[in-house]
């Protein structure tokens, strides 16, 4: 071939029982995504073998009608790979999807605040959502004046959780900002040992027991193996919590025995996080917290509030009685000090949602954003002096002493989507066309109409929304014959889509299997084995 890429061909294999599964029928039998493996004469060979002789890969076709020529194949032929021959696989490769992780960064405060001083918050956040909203990367320094100094004793210091709750309000209630970002403060309150798992961690929440009892509904949890935003949903018992978390894409491993730290969810005594006033009529705030990121809630009311959170059950109460509440600053002090590692804080979530187009009107061209939002923070004083801001400061987690001034604490590195629906329909709708398999794409009315009779069934079945694994056989087919007199191959790569967690060794081992004999070695022992990633 005259240049480093391969010829890309997608398929959507059936999948029964979460199970990529080599049917023995034969081509003509195929039913729609239906995977079988056949010899040059079309013989059917076995999953549970290798082949040494080349072969084909072919998948059942998706169409269930075919008017343009029923009796020589036509939409309703099978989908064939070209002529594999063993010798000349060169990669079987499974890429495994991978759900997106939002960014989450902390900034502590150690001690207390100089009076009538004005501490100032820069966040940058930078990403494509918010270069597409704003045509440039977001950005806003925040404010918090810290008050007039003690008539009595100027040496005092001020409460510095009153200058992080200014912070988040500022943040929260700002119309443009908190589309992209969400701020909570908390404060720590207790550090427990849990004796127990009560049961198996899953990919969304788990069952603790723990030896301390003070614990609340809507408090949030840190602990080894506890994934970012992870807050008390139930009490089970009066030793036992459920703690829930956003979706992870493989279930935590949270050891039998850790140390819990149970932080409470703070908000300024003026307004709570969604603008809302905190206190209502009876006296009382009704107002739950939430999960930063992990869906949708609305309707308190006559109001309604969209937040990419879960409830979690809990409600804003007007003192520490609850494990979310409206907080008080304390009078000034000589001092305000915090054990390493379990500082008051702030918290800063990237909540960007997508605004997702309908299946009805879906063309290639459409929109879809993968890449996720990085949060950076910084801060200075009244005068723009860094390194006066020595309170807020990052905990080494090797020692837990706080070491680095003026730096936030990733508390979750962002991960970019891969393997999305999204992907996969665009990858089909390009192989379907290479076999002139007609995809209107045009926003005309007359297209869309074109488009229900004549597209690929095999596209709707993709669902957008999932995530799916890769398995990908990079392949060869050399051109003896060719006009420049120059020896030449052309490179093939055969992609299969799968549902993410699909078990596809029958495919993968056949392949494997075949190209190590083929290359000389053995079927367990040969140069070539599935790379995954």
């Amino acid at each position: 071939m005259y240049f480093n890429h391969a010829f890309r061909k997608s398929f959507l294999p059936a999948i029964s029982s979460n199970t990529l599964s080599l049917t023995s029928a034969t081509p003509q039998a195929l039913t729609a995504g239906q995977i079988g493996i056949y010899s040059a004469s079309w013989s059917t060979l076995s999953a549970n073998t290798e082949s040494i002789v080349p072969f084909y890969i072919v998948m059942g076709s998706y169409f269930s009608s075919d008017k343009i020529s029923p009796a020589l194949g036509g939409y309703k032929e099978s989908v064939k790979s070209k002529l594999i021959n063993p010798k000349y696989i060169s990669r079987v490769i499974k890429l495994g999807a991978k759900l997106p992780l939002q960014n989450v960064v902390q900034v502590p405060v150690s001690c207390g605040l100089t009076c009538d001083t004005t501490y100032r918050l820069r966040v940058d956040v930078k990403g494509s959502p918010a270069l597409r909203f704003l045509s440039h990367n977001m950005y806003r320094t925040l404010d918090s004046y810290t008050g007039c100094c003690s008539t009595v004793d100027p040496t005092l210091v001020k409460d510095p959780v009153a200058t992080l709750l200014a912070w988040a309000d500022q943040i929260n209630q700002s119309p443009i900002f908190n589309t992209m970002v969400q701020a909570r403060v908390y404060k720590h309150v207790i550090t427990t040992a849990a004796t127990a798992i009560g049961v198996a961690a899953t990919t969304s929440q788990v069952t603790i027991t723990v030896t301390n009892t003070s614990m609340l509904v809507g408090m949030k949890v840190v602990g080894t193996g506890i994934p970012a935003n992870a807050f008390i949903s139930a009490l089970t018992s009066t030793t036992a919590i459920v703690v829930k978390y956003p979706v992870q894409q493989t279930a935590p491993t949270i050891a039998a025995t850790v140390s819990i730290k149970a932080y409470s969810d703070l908000y300024s005594g003026a307004m709570d996080t969604y603008g809302f006033a905190a206190t209502v009529a009876g006296g009382s705030a009704t107002v739950p917290t939430y999960i930063p990121g992990t869906g949708s809630v609305s309707g308190f009311g006559s109001s309604s509030v969209v937040s990419p959170g879960i409830a979690t059950g809990a409600n804003i109460a007007l003192t520490n009685a609850g494990g979310a509440y409206i907080y008080s600053a304390a009078v000034d002090a000589a001092a305000f000090t915090y054990t390493a590692g379990t500082e008051p804080h702030i918290e800063l979530t990237g909540a960007y949602v997508e605004t997702k187009f309908g299946d009805c009107t879906f063309t290639p061209t459409d929109k879809y954003d993968i890449e996720p939002l990085i949060i950076y923070t910084s801060l200075t004083d009244e005068s723009g002096d860094p390194c006066a801001v020595a309170c807020f400061t990052t905990s080494n987690s090797a020692t837990g002493a706080n070491t680095t001034a003026n730096a936030a604490t990733i508390i979750q590195a962002p991960v970019q989507a891969f393997g999305i629906g999204e992907t996969v329909v665009r990858d089909i709708i390009l192989s379907s066309r290479y076999l002139q398999n007609a995809y209107p794409d045009s926003s005309r009315v007359e297209s869309l109409r074109m488009r229900e009779i004549e597209a690929d069934p095999q596209i709707a079945a993709v669902t957008k929304s999932a995530f799916y694994d890769q398995i990908l056989i990079l392949h060869s087919v050399p051109r003896f014959n060719n006009p420049t007199g120059t020896f030449d191959n052309d490179q093939y790569l055969l992609v299969y889509n799968v549902p993410t967690g699909a078990t596809t060794t029958a495919l993968t081992n056949f392949v494997v299997r075949s190209a190590n004999i083929a290359q000389g070695g053995s079927a367990t022992a040969g140069i070539l084995a599935l790379e995954s990633f």
